[in-house]
């Protein structure tokens, strides 16, 4: 399909949410910033609309009302369903009707407005029952044969089924051992003109609609005002969250007078697709086609020209682990320095980096962002931070749950065991993702901006964030936002990482420790 909103709609009733109407009770009021993040944030959902008075709401909308709070306000956020109240500072944000009373640095606006934009379209979602009472991975349309095979001379194996001038992949499944039948299953492609109208009559209701208003608080200390940042971050994976982190980065860091940036960033996605576009906030419909680390480099040359940026297809064992010796063969990964002739000349064209650039980097990095969709690469990601005693920023998203958490003293092998280093199974929403997810703006902003947080922090010095996790409930709006403790200790856990990537390795601490 091409529909910008596919991924979505396995979260969200689409037709209801596009309805929906949202006005500013006192536009002047509110930052520009805050404007500009919750259209941004809107758009990507589907919502265009965006009202000064009540005259301008379409009898079918929902209409809600956002008012920033202050002190002076009598109402409290729970005095009717369709006002949302908000207001943010450097100590939190707050959705309960209460006032910030701590000043933003000017380098985090972009990142807490987004976090704010996302809890308050959160809220109108769950009090307008956009939300599906389950969430849809995935929806598929087939045509389904029962056979007799006993009634056949030879096996059904012989057979061709098909449908005139459709495509289909077909799978055949024993359904009745007693009778020997069997089931074709024709799965129509989702391209299918037909199957994009079958599908969008889908309607699934009951369960627990529950939408009781929340007001969600997030509080934190975000310190002094910074008047410039500088160094290297690296980024793996340049999709939902990757964008988000690069859109609060990058533009945390226009915000200051002097800063030096150089970026490294990392994805193998060669093909932008249009279902990308409602959540991968730096790529739009010129985009499509391009790979991810093309595009990005792109908008990195034309938003913040002034940084140094450098191009990785993949975060592997090669590039982590770079030596002269070649790996045993049941290790994982592979080396872009191995590709065939084909690959080269994509590495040409986009000036990706060897293993060994990319290794001399990492080795040199402030700080190691995981935007990744797979757990091995994460573990990766992680020993590359843990060998130089340094936090690792990892985030993910699954549905309406998303999660951020730096590890400072403890790793994602301590946390999950050995296991998560040879799990390599992808969790994606890509068409050839291993488990297929659904995917909203929501979540992948809310990570990527508490992701960018971190990143500003470490470049201004910082040896860890002032915001250790981050666990988001999204369909309940609950939250819970926890504090570092500012302790780092990442060398001791270096041995277990590297056992857990590479058992069969004499040798646990390789290369760079």
């Amino acid at each position: 399909m091409s529909d910008v909103f596919q991924r979505q709609r396995g979260l969200v009733d689409q037709a209801k949410l596009s309805k929906l109407a949202i006005r500013f009770a006192n536009k002047a009021a509110f930052p520009q910033q805050f404007i500009q993040s919750f259209e941004l944030i809107g758009q990507q959902l589907g919502v265009n609309q965006f009202c000064q008075n009540q005259q301008n709401v379409a009898e079918d909308t929902h209409d809600f009302s956002l008012i920033w709070s202050t002190t002076d306000n009598k109402s409290t956020a729970s005095s009717a369903i369709k006002e949302i109240f908000i207001c943010y500072g450097g100590d939190g944000i707050f959705l309960d009707g209460r006032n910030s009373v701590k000043p933003l640095p000017i380098v985090y606006h972009p990142a807490i407005s987004i976090i704010a934009a996302c809890l308050a379209w959160n809220e109108i979602i769950r009090r307008s029952e956009c939300y599906l009472p389950v969430n849809i991975p995935k929806v598929t349309l087939s045509l389904n044969v029962r056979v007799d095979e006993p009634s056949m001379a030879g096996s059904i194996e012989d057979l061709k089924f098909a449908l005139d001038g459709i495509e289909t992949t077909n799978t055949i499944r024993d359904i009745d051992l007693n009778l020997g039948h069997k089931r074709v299953a024709m799965r129509l492609s989702d391209d299918n003109e037909l199957v994009k109208q079958l599908i969008d009559k889908l309607q699934i209701s009951g369960g627990d609609r529950n939408s009781k208003p929340k007001t969600p608080v997030v509080e934190f200390d975000l310190g002094k005002e910074l008047e410039t940042i500088s160094g290297h971050v690296t980024v793996v994976g340049a999709g939902g969250l990757g964008t988000w982190v690069l859109h609060n980065l990058v533009n945390g860091v226009k915000n200051l007078q002097d800063s030096e940036l150089s970026l490294l960033v990392i994805d193998k996605d060669m093909t932008i697709e249009s279902h990308n576009l409602n959540r991968q906030v730096i790529f739009g419909l010129d985009d499509v086609g391009k790979p991810k680390i093309e595009a990005t480099r792109d908008w990195l040359a034309n938003e913040l020209p002034s940084a140094k940026v450098s191009l990785a297809y993949e975060l592997n064992d090669a590039n982590v682990n770079y030596t002269e010796e070649e790996f045993d063969d049941d290790d994982d990964g592979f080396s872009l320095d191995d590709l065939n002739l084909g690959h080269e000349s994509i590495v040409r064209e986009y000036q990706v980096e060897s293993d060994e650039s990319i290794h001399h980097m990492l080795q040199e990095t402030d700080a190691v962002i995981g935007c990744l969709d797979a757990m091995r690469p994460r573990v990766l990601a992680d020993l590359v931070s843990a060998r130089q005693n340094k936090p690792y920023i990892n985030g993910g998203v699954k549905g309406l749950v998303a999660q951020y958490m730096e590890f400072s003293s403890t790793n994602l092998v301590e946390t999950y065991g050995a296991s998560v280093a040879k799990d390599t199974s992808v969790v994606s929403c890509q068409e050839d993702g291993d488990v297929p997810v659904s995917s909203i703006v929501l979540t992948n902003a809310l990570v990527g901006a508490f992701q960018a947080i971190s990143a500003i922090q470490r470049l201004s010095g910082m040896s860890c964030s002032s915001v250790s996790s981050v666990n988001w409930y999204a369909r309940e709006n609950e939250i819970f936002c926890n504090p570092s403790d500012f302790v780092v200790d990442r060398k001791s856990g270096v041995s277990e990482i590297a056992k857990a990537l590479w058992p069969n390795q004499e040798k646990t601490e390789i290369s760079g420790v």
